[in-house]
């Protein structure tokens, strides 16, 4: 024991800090709860200790230690939760680990680390450490220290893995530790690898079951398990019968204490007020809950039962959760009550059972194969960033498919999405704008981005959005079944010169290249499948569609028989479409994979399907540039909001000195104005600033709007040209109805006077924090081309180099920005910096709920920020990326 715990500290008045506490994940993939200790813990701490074994006690305490004494106890749950601060992670009703720092100067504090035996080796030294290092920077901290034995190589390893730059002495016998706590590029990778890593191995262990009890009534419990062994399922089963009634072929037992101890899942089939008992009874006997199509809860009622599940340690699908399907033959696993689909490589989420009830109804029908399926329900406790996670590394799974209701971490779906979309592709259905907005139950202080800066979003991650379902489909067995285009030149082999013109003509809409092969009537199916394999031979085609229409069927059938053979060995992508009567055979009950041959009945969804595929093919051969991390001071920023929000909790607009202050810790200047009330202060100003000075309006009523009108007087040079301007614009404002004539009427415009800069293009640029997707960046053209013509480009953070240079190009007005009109080529390069900066200021800051830099004159030498308008909103830490809690 140091010499600080057995000093101790008295309490004193910093209040519990409610926002340190979180689920979390250990890197099993179980749950537990993290969260500051109290003082009411004494009992809980005891228990906990009682259950460490010596060897452990010994390691922490460098000396024998077989029980806390009471001064002990009240000395380690009696914190401050400022220089003495304690985290302690649970499990149910068990503590099974317990963190600490005690402060020993302005800087540096000693930390500790005591973790039950039972969950050493799952990571929770490392989650300790996360979470006490930032609590210890909150707190003014720079620097931890701690003395270890030299046996206790575990501790030491903890320090070492953790990304931070460990110093490391042997003094007396003990190992010195000490290490700065300030977040290193480092450190923050390895937060998200083990992230990473802890999130995919819970989805594996949802999806990869050895032992299932079902819990439910009689009926829907028979049911249940009939579907669990007609899906091949060949581990262990059991059944609880919540009615009394009989269920066969599987063991039976009548209360929860009666199911197994070591169960990888229980599947309930219960209604919605037995699901909270459920849980709690499954605690401690499963990894996980299935809470199969338990009814539809209210958001508050799902995020109650959610907290529940976690703090029990239990992973849960569910409410109203269609269940799983998993068809790789070494699991076989379909807890759902559909019949088992046909094997594939497209792995499937979604949340809602009435969504998951379409899904797989078509994927049956139209016998595409799949490998998984996940059904999680709405705010449920497994999110689509987790699954994503899991995909990452699934190398079974190919192609990815999400139909989402809602995004839970905005920030950690665009940065997991874009990763997993450099490797599989993704398509996502994405419903319409109004009902995003209604399916987030979206803030007030957040916003609603437009359409078109949803799209750019997308296609700035690479994910193929499509807002039809049986679109989403048809991409999907493309890509399942066929390579990846090169290109977009398209050969169709075809006997309609109707159909062909059409296909040609659609075709280039969709931006692929096409070129018609027109054969004969009565060409013999075999004539079709050397066709198209010569097609897919030559270097000038990237892909082939085989267009027949054949509404006899006199060579339809036989053709796509031949052409299956075709699509077996392609390198290049071979679709057939088929105009007929007659429905085409199945391609077999067997794995649904690359070499099958994707078939349509219409050539515009063929078609929109390929477009859609070869965009996406184009994306992810492109160039994606570097993320640089500019330097900034993040911890200075968060202190200012903090501010802000401690003293107006509801939100407001920054001041200009504090939108100075927050910019300038992202590197940003903003070029100072100073408010003005009289025309002698505006003269008075002008020239402590040495004039070839602007004076201009700043109310909203009266400012000059995009093209800065007459609310903006620029290059005033003397007492002369200022008193003109004042009195122009005095005049504005009586004119605009805001003020009297015999007044002060410029009071009514907030007046400033801020130094000319030399000339360039005026910009504005604005971030938004969307309800559903986290911060969107914009960039246009100050005046008409953004105001009125809506000529605005849109990306998410983080910016790379190639993201912001593309934002620049993408304008319609891009051209004034090089030179174009006569103007001089401003400095694209400081546009593209300062984007990136807004960028990052925006990714890490969810409390900044918009932003607007305006204008933002581009000059030939850099770029000045003028204006800037911040407003602040009280956001949850959900919407952090680094937020360490689970979502």
């Amino acid at each position: 024991m140091n010499a600080r715990e057995e000093a101790g500290t008295d309490e004193s008045g910093t209040g519990y800090p409610a926002e340190w506490e979180a689920d979390v994940l250990l890197s099993d993939g179980s749950t537990a709860h993290l969260r500051p200790i109290r003082a009411e813990d004494e009992q809980l701490l005891i228990d906990f200790y009682a259950r460490v074994s010596p060897e452990s006690k010994y390691l922490r305490f460098f000396a024998p230690y077989p029980v806390l004494s009471a001064k002990d106890v009240v000395r380690f749950t009696h914190v401050d939760y400022r220089d003495r601060v304690a985290l302690i992670l649970t499990v149910g009703e068990r503590m099974v680990a317990v963190g600490r720092y005690d402060r020993l100067n302005a800087s540096d504090a000693e930390v500790a680390f005591l973790v039950e035996d039972s969950v050493q080796g799952k990571g929770v030294g490392q989650l300790l450490l996360e979470h006490l290092a930032e609590a210890a920077r909150e707190r003014g901290l720079s620097r931890f220290v701690a003395e270890v034995l030299p046996q206790n190589r575990r501790m030491v390893q903890v320090f070492a893995d953790a990304g931070y730059t460990v110093s490391r002495e042997f003094e007396d016998g003990m190992i010195l530790v000490e290490f700065p706590i300030s977040p290193t590029e480092q450190s923050r990778e390895v937060m998200l690898r083990r992230e990473h890593r802890a999130e995919a191995t819970s989805v594996r262990r949802l999806l990869q079951p050895r032992s299932i009890a079902v819990v439910g009534p009689a009926l829907l419990a028979q049911r249940g398990v009939e579907t669990l062994i007609a899906g091949g399922f060949t581990g262990e089963v059991c059944v609880l019968v919540t009615d009394g009634g009989e269920v066969s072929g599987v063991p039976v037992v009548g209360d929860w204490g009666d199911l197994p101890a070591d169960l990888d899942i229980v599947a309930t089939l219960l209604p919605p007020d037995q699901v909270g008992r459920a849980i709690v009874a499954a605690a401690g006997k499963a990894f996980g809950l299935y809470l199969i199509h338990a009814g539809e809860f209210g958001g508050s009622q799902n995020e109650s039962l959610v907290t529940l599940a976690r703090a029990h340690g239990l992973r849960a699908l569910g409410p109203d959760a269609l269940g799983v399907i998993n068809t790789d033959p070494a699991f076989s696993l379909n807890a759902s009550p559909a019949p088992m689909p046909r094997a594939g490589v497209v792995s499937m989420f979604c949340q809602s059972s009435a969504v998951g009830v379409i899904l797989l109804s078509r994927v049956i029908d139209q016998h595409i194969g799949i490998l998984s399926f996940i059904s999680s329900g709405m705010y449920a406790d497994v999110t689509s960033n987790d699954v994503m996670h899991y995909w990452i590394d699934d190398e079974a799974t190919k192609v990815c498919v999400l139909s989402l209701d809602r995004i839970g971490n905005p920030r950690k779906f665009t940065r997991i999405v874009r990763r997993l979309a450099m490797t599989k592709p993704v398509v996502l259905f994405s419903p319409g704008r109004s009902e995003r907005a209604r399916n987030q139950g979206a803030a007030s202080s957040l916003h609603d981005a437009p359409e078109n800066a949803i799209d750019a979003m997308f296609r700035q991650s690479g994910v193929i959005v499509t807002n039809r379902r049986d679109a989403m489909f048809d991409i999907a067995q493309i890509l399942a079944r066929q390579p990846l285009p090169a290109g977009e030149r398209l050969r169709v082999v075809t006997n309609s010169r109707a159909m062909g013109g059409h296909i040609q003509r659609m075709g280039e809409r969709s931006g692929l290249i096409c070129e018609p092969v027109l054969l004969a009537g009565d060409s013999r199916p075999k004539t079709y499948a050397e066709v198209a394999r010569v097609a897919l031979r030559q270097p000038e085609v990237d892909s082939v569609m085989v267009a027949l229409v054949d509404p006899f069927d006199t060579v339809a059938t036989k053709t796509h028989a031949a052409l299956l053979e075709v699509a077996a060995e392609a390198t290049k992508p071979l679709i057939g479409v088929f105009a007929d009567f007659v429905e085409l055979e199945p391609q077999g009950e067997s794995r649904d994979e690359m070499g099958r041959l994707p078939t349509f009945s219409s050539y515009a969804d063929a078609l929109q399907a390929l477009s859609a595929v070869t965009a996406y093919a184009r994306w992810r051969q492109g160039e994606h540039g570097e993320l640089i991390d500019h330097p900034s001071d993040r911890r200075a920023a968060k202190e200012l909001l903090a501010e802000v929000l401690a003293d107006s909790p509801a939100g407001r607009e920054l001041t200009g000195e504090e939108s100075a202050r927050l910019l300038a810790a992202y590197g940003i200047e903003l070029v100072p104005r100073t408010p003005v009330r009289s025309l002698g202060e505006a003269i008075e100003v002008a020239e402590r600033l040495g004039w070839n000075v602007v004076l201009k309006a700043t109310a909203d009523g009266v400012r000059g709007g995009p093209d800065l009108g007459t609310s903006v007087f620029r290059h005033l040079d003397s007492a002369e040209e200022m008193t003109e301007a004042w009195r122009d614009l005095g005049q504005l404002v009586t004119d605009l109805g805001l003020g009297e004539a015999d007044a002060e009427a410029q009071l009514a415009a907030a007046p400033v006077v801020q130094q000319m800069m030399p000339p360039g293009v005026p910009l504005q640029i604005g971030s938004a924090e969307d309800a559903s997707f986290g911060p969107i960046i914009s960039l246009g053209v100050a005046g008409i081309a953004s105001g009125l013509l809506g000529d605005l480009s849109y990306r998410v953070p983080p910016l790379s180099t190639t993201d912001a240079a593309a934002m620049v190009r993408d304008l319609g007005a891009a051209e004034i920005l090089f030179g174009g009109g006569g103007t001089p080529p401003a400095d694209v390069a400081a546009v593209e910096e300062l984007l990136q900066r807004v960028a990052q200021l925006a990714d890490d800051l969810p409390q900044v709920a918009a932003l607007h830099l305006a204008p933002c004159i581009a000059a030939q030498i850099g770029v000045a920020v003028l204006g800037a308008r911040i407003t602040i909103a009280p956001t949850a830490e959900e919407r952090d990326e680094l937020s360490r809690s689970l979502g």
